[in-house]
């Protein structure tokens, strides 16, 4: 298994205002979609619903793509072409699973879209011919009203080195929900992991995962959107090894 997956994900909150009747939004279609996925859109038993998948998957393969070249590249929604392979014949009986596929340059990559209720998360890594789905954990997490003062209330959770990579409420709940599920997994304690990130713009920068000061080959990634935060993370087994033997020899 490769240290790295360069996993990507994306959480869409269904309840926005904005979303419904979107598949009749012609020029945001023209804008954001190839022709083919505009006609399998409108193909779809749920045009909006079809719409809003093929979006989240190509936002998680952007993080896949960004991961995997070392730096974003230039965000282009038409050039991130989605393909769903079969649609589900019953929705009504959640959480609902679809497959597929995000095509950009040379990149051909996976994609599962999960459908819990009125959330929608998208998950894109790197393709190995071992494996058909890497073994990575994801959550998802509905947020609070506005906090006006959620700063002041949050900044004290965080070490310097992870509050320098918070660029607003929602990737500040984010980071604290995906380290609380790494702690767990790596067995760990929460207060000696950090969530920080690389370079680049704030929103855009790759979060990366530290414990005890130390960076680690730990896959994570973070979303949000409307009420709803995200995330997903893939621990190699070498490292969970690696943790349990430290531990032994203290």
């Amino acid at each position: 298994m490769p240290n790295r997956w360069y996993l990507g994900n994306d959480i869409v909150d269904l309840t926005d205002s904005r979303h419904p009747g979107k598949a009749g939004d012609h020029r945001f279609l023209q804008r954001v979609f190839s022709p083919r996925e505009r006609e399998d859109i409108r193909a779809a038993p749920n045009p909006d619903r079809a719409l809003w998948i093929r979006w989240a998957g190509k936002e998680a393969a952007f993080k896949t793509v960004s991961k995997a070249l070392g730096a974003p590249p230039t965000f282009v929604h038409p050039t991130f072409q989605v393909t769903v392979f079969a649609e589900p014949r019953n929705e009504a009986d959640p959480p609902v699973t679809r497959f597929g596929q995000v095509a950009f340059r040379s990149f051909a990559l996976p994609l599962r879209v999960e459908t819990v209720g009125t959330s929608l998360h998208a998950v894109t890594w790197m393709p190995d011919p071992g494996h058909d789905v890497p073994p990575f954990l994801w959550g998802y997490e509905e947020v609070a009203g506005p906090d006006p003062n959620w700063k002041e209330v949050l900044e004290s959770r965080f070490s310097r080195t992870e509050w320098d990579c918070v660029s607003h409420r929602h990737s500040a709940l984010a980071r604290l929900a995906a380290r609380s599920s790494l702690a767990s997994s790596l067995q760990v304690d929460e207060r000696e992991l950090e969530i920080g990130c690389g370079p680049g713009k704030p929103g855009r920068r790759i979060p990366k995962v530290l414990l005890r000061g130390e960076e680690l080959p730990v896959d994570l990634t973070l979303s949000h959107h409307g009420r709803l935060l995200a995330w997903a993370h893939l621990i190699p087994p070498e490292v969970s090894d690696g943790i349990w033997s430290q531990l032994k020899g203290r």
